[in-house]
Order: structure tokens, then C-alpha cells, then sequence
């Protein structure tokens, strides 16, 4: 299933896959609504991507480690972007997120496939949904060790920070959409310009 596109995007804006896969989940929750709020829909959404069996139940308690990984995830790509946010606003990331996947990566460990051409990392856990989140984490790691991932971004904008593939030659794209959060950044910066005192 392809990256799900967000504001100014098409999908031939979308990450190469398997890379896509962290792209759509990272983009599982939007400035106004989360696509994985409920265990059905962590359950839904992961099973329409082969990564849990059809009818799996997921506790409340999974859904919350997955919504811990996808915003660690956020938090992570969010190192990609080329500059810092510098603005005075919550940087809409949560302070705790990286370091709350560190923890969690603990118990998601990964084993390298030799039985497969060429080796590959698979989940070592036997449990499913453990299985599913560390499967996640192998598409970052392989995305690494492809060079892909430092193009995997978090908009710079604090109301959004959207996920999406830096396609531009020098990897410098700093906004999911330039018409819409570009604009409004720029917007923001002039009005603090022309409100700010004077020394």
C-alpha cells in the first residue's frame, strides 16, 4: 500500500519503498486526528500491511507501544531535516520520543536471514505484534544501510510535522508543502519581523 500523500504531495512524492512503509506510519497521525487512536485500527492498519495476520487483536497496551514507536520514529526523522527548528513554539515533537524508542528497541530485536538471497534482518520476537513492530524498525535499518533514510524528513512546521521524502538534489527540502506550511513559516517570521522591537 503506498505512502498516503499529504498537503502539496503526489505519490510519486512518496519514500522508495520499503522505506514508504515508515513514511505511512509516521503519517498515521495528523494535526487534527490520529488513524491509530484504537486498538482496531493499530490492528486494521498494520494487517492491510502484512505485518499482523488478518483478525489479530491488539490490546490497548500494544496500541500504545505502537503509537510510542511511530512517534520516536517522528522524532528521528525529524535529525534528518537539514536545520533545527528555531522558533520560540513547541516544536510539536514529544521531548521523551527517542528516547522512549530507544527503550522500546530493547525489546524488539532483529536477526540477520542468511537462508535468504541477499541476507536480510527479520524480527527475532515470536510474539506477532512484537514481530510487526520490529519488522518496522528492519525498514530502518535497511533503509540506512541503502543511504535512503537521511532523506526521510518531518515537516519543520510545528503544526504539522508531516513525514515526507526529500526527492531535491542537495537534500534540502525543509517543508512537506512549500504552498501551504512554507508559506505559513514565512508568514509567521515577517509578522515577528515587523512586531518585534526595536533596539
Amino acid at each position: 500500500m503506498p505512502a498516503e500523500t499529504g498537503p502539496g504531495d503526489t505519490a510519486a512524492d512518496a519514500a522508495p519503498p520499503p522505506l514508504d512503509l515508515i513514511e505511512d506510519f509516521v503519517n498515521t497521525r495528523h494535526s487534527d486526528h490520529d488513524d491509530l487512536g484504537a486498538p482496531r485500527q493499530v490492528a486494521e492498519w498494520f494487517g492491510a500491511r502484512a505485518l499482523l495476520a488478518p483478525g489479530t487483536a491488539v490490546s490497548d497496551a500494544q496500541a500504545e507501544r505502537a503509537r510510542a514507536v511511530r512517534e520516536g520514529l517522528r522524532a528521528l526523522i525529524a535529525a534528518n531535516n537539514v536545520e533545527p527548528v528555531a522558533s520560540p513554539r513547541p516544536d510539536g515533537l514529544d521531548p521523551g520520543a527517542r528516547a522512549g524508542l530507544a527503550g522500546l528497541a530493547h525489546d524488539l530485536p532483529l536477526k540477520l536471514d542468511v537462508t535468504h538471497t541477499p541476507p536480510r534482518l527479520v524480527p527475532a520476537a515470536e510474539a506477532p505484534f512484537d514481530a510487526a513492530l520490529a519488522a518496522l524498525l528492519g525498514v530502518v535499518a535497511e533503509a540506512v544501510a541503502a543511504g535512503t533514510w537521511t532523506r526521510l524528513k518531518a515537516c519543520r512546521e510545528p503544526s504539522c510535522r508531516w513525514a515526507y521524502y526529500d526527492h531535491s538534489r542537495n537534500r534540502r527540502r525543509t517543508w512537506c508543502s512549500m504552498e501551504l506550511c512554507g508559506n505559513r513559516a514565512k508568514a509567521r517570521a515577517a509578522h515577528h519581523r515587523r512586531t518585534a522591537p526595536r533596539p
